[in-house]
């Protein structure tokens, strides 16, 4: 292929562009402020799925200290009644054994009711200060989250903006350029794995895949028409000769 050495040399600015825009996107992939952003979604969910296992337990916890105030009241009634009907004395000497008897089973029962419902009431205590503690968690979560994305949405708009106009830059460079040289340049780009279709051979070197070429190809590149496209055979990109080739 033919083209004119000036059109060639604009294709190594056309491919300083391109490797900007793959920087763009790669930043764009990579973004700092969209990481932080996900792991403080991460540690909401987290802190979320915490609040509503702590919830679930101070449900449990309230269905155990209501069966045992109900036992408690229970037992409570039982020994009034009880001890009601021992003071009355109408109750025969043997009735009144076994009626005593049972008043200090009640009283056992009781003391151990009591003693069961204050470590739970203690536990209940604990759940519902965890339950507030996980709940203003994710409430301080939810105001890093919207500055986070407020801070996230900024950065792309920014890379947006970036991309524009060098996408806009990269057209007027490629105005004037023989489309030929330009489709060339498209699929010496997409087949060479180095980000770009051109590069400066200076010094016997591809700048594009930095290696040094044989005395051969370099003395075959030095005697070549100025107006030949060459291409580098180490990565297949279009070599723009300069001066000190």
């Amino acid at each position: 292929m033919k083209a004119d050495p000036h059109d060639q040399r604009r294709l190594v600015d056309i491919a300083d562009l391109d490797l900007r825009l793959a920087g763009l996107a790669h930043r764009r992939e990579h973004l700092p402020e969209q990481e932080t952003l996900d792991g403080l979604t991460a540690e909401r969910r987290a802190a979320t799925e915490s609040v509503a296992r702590a919830r679930i337990h101070l449900e449990d916890l309230d269905r155990a200290l209501a069966k045992l105030r109900s036992d408690l009241d229970a037992v409570r009634r039982r020994r009034a009644h009880d001890s009601d009907l021992l003071a009355s004395g109408s109750l025969s000497e043997h009735q009144s054994t076994e009626l005593d008897y049972e008043l200090r089973s009640l009283a056992r029962r009781q003391e151990a009711l009591e003693s069961e419902l204050g470590e739970l009431s203690e536990r209940h205590e604990a759940m519902e200060a965890d339950v507030r503690h996980s709940g203003a968690i994710v409430t301080d979560l939810d105001a890093r989250i919207g500055m986070a994305r407020t801070l996230r949405d900024t950065a792309l708009a920014e890379l947006e903006d970036a991309v524009t106009a060098t996408t806009a830059e990269r057209a007027r460079e490629a105005e004037g350029i023989p489309a030929e040289l330009l489709d060339f340049y498209a699929r010496c780009a997409e087949s060479a794995g180095v980000g770009v279709g051109a590069a400066i051979l200076g010094g016997g070197r591809c700048s594009a895949c930095a290696m040094d070429l044989d005395r051969s190809t370099v003395a075959a590149f030095r005697s070549a028409p100025a107006d030949d496209v060459l291409t580098c055979p180490e990565c297949g990109v279009i070599v723009v000769r300069t001066g000190n080739q």
